[in-house]
C-alpha cells in the first residue's frame, strides 16, 4: 500500500478562472484568454445547482495527444493510462539564459539524464519570447530515447522558425505533450513520481487534467 505520508504532494496544475452566467442572470467574468465558460442551471426535479460547459480543449493545464496532430491519431479514451503516470526526470533550464530578449534553443546535450521511457518534465523561470524552445533536434533525440510524455513550464515547445518540429516528432509516435504546467519551481529533487490523467471521453483531442508531482521526502 502507497503510503502518501513518505511524499510530499506539489500540485502541478493551474487554477482555471472561467467566465460564469449564474441562474440569475449575473455574469462573472474570467480570465482566460481561451474560451471557458459555465451557465449555471438548476437541475429538475430535485433543484440542485448543475453547470453546462462550453470550452476549448486547449485550455489551463491540459494534455495533448497524437488526435490533436494526426487525423486518425489516439484520443483521450484510447491512451494507455500508465503513459500518464510514472517516474518524470525534472530538467531546469534557469542557466538557459535569453540573450537580447530572445530564448535560446534547448539541445540534445541538455537532455543527457533522460531515460528511455520515463517522463520528462522542464522547467525556466523565464517567460514569453524570453522562454527557451525545444529545437527540433531535441524533439528528435526526445522521440528517438523513447520517452514516455513531455511536460513544460516556461518552456516554448516550438520554435517559430521550426513550428510543429516538436509535435510532429512526439505526437505522431503517441509520445503526449503537457502545457500549463505550474509550481514546478517547487520540486527539489530531481526525480519525482508524476500522475496527470485526462478524461475519457472517445476522440477528444487533448484533456484538461489535474496533475501531481509525489515527492519521497526521505530522498531530500
Amino acid at each position: 500500500m502507497l503510503d502518501l505520508k513518505r511524499f510530499r504532494i506539489i500540485d502541478l496544475t493551474r487554477e482555471v478562472l472561467p467566465g460564469v452566467l449564474k441562474v440569475n442572470g449575473e455574469y462573472l467574468h474570467g480570465r482566460e484568454f481561451r474560451r471557458f465558460e459555465l451557465r449555471q442551471f438548476r437541475y429538475s426535479p430535485d433543484g440542485t445547482f448543475m453547470h453546462w460547459i462550453e470550452s476549448e480543449t486547449h485550455v489551463g493545464t491540459h494534455v495533448e495527444m497524437s488526435a490533436h496532430y494526426v487525423d486518425g491519431g489516439k484520443s483521450a479514451s484510447e491512451m494507455p493510462l500508465e503513459t500518464f503516470i510514472g517516474e518524470a526526470v525534472v530538467l531546469r533550464f534557469a542557466d538557459l539564459k535569453p540573450i537580447d530578449g530572445k530564448g535560446q534553443p534547448i539541445r540534445p546535450f541538455h537532455l543527457k539524464r533522460v531515460k528511455k521511457g520515463e517522463i520528462v518534465l522542464m522547467w525556466s523561470p523565464y517567460k514569453g519570447d524570453e522562454a527557451p524552445y525545444i529545437s527540433p533536434l531535441a524533439a528528435r533525440s526526445l522521440a528517438e530515447k523513447r520517452i514516455k510524455m513531455l511536460g513544460v513550464e516556461n518552456v516554448r515547445v516550438e520554435s517559430s522558425l521550426n513550428f510543429l518540429a516538436t509535435h510532429d516528432n512526439l505526437l505522431k509516435n503517441d509520445i503526449p505533450i503537457v502545457e500549463g504546467l505550474v509550481n514546478l519551481d517547487q520540486i527539489k529533487g530531481d526525480r519525482v513520481f508524476y500522475i496527470g490523467l485526462p478524461l475519457k471521453v472517445r476522440g477528444l483531442d487533448s484533456s484538461w487534467i489535474r496533475a501531481v508531482a509525489l515527492e519521497e521526502i526521505e530522498s531530500l
